[in-house]
């Protein structure tokens, strides 16, 4: 199970690093970038929220 958990944290970690690209993004101004890194991110997001509760690790939020 460790192993499980360490790439829920690799994923939560890199899901905070593309929120943050996003963020970057739209304050420069490129909004046509950030929208597709937000399209992404909700991608991800949903994928994860639709996983079984027996498959998601307590480190995921």
């Amino acid at each position: 199970m460790e192993p499980f958990n360490s790439s829920a944290l690799a994923l939560q970690k890199n899901l905070l690093t593309l929120r943050q690209e996003r963020d970057r993004l739209r304050a420069q101004g490129d909004d046509q970038k950030a929208d597709q890194l937000a399209e992404q991110i909700a991608r991800i997001e949903a994928v994860i929220r639709n996983l079984p509760e027996a498959m998601k690790p307590p480190t995921l939020q």
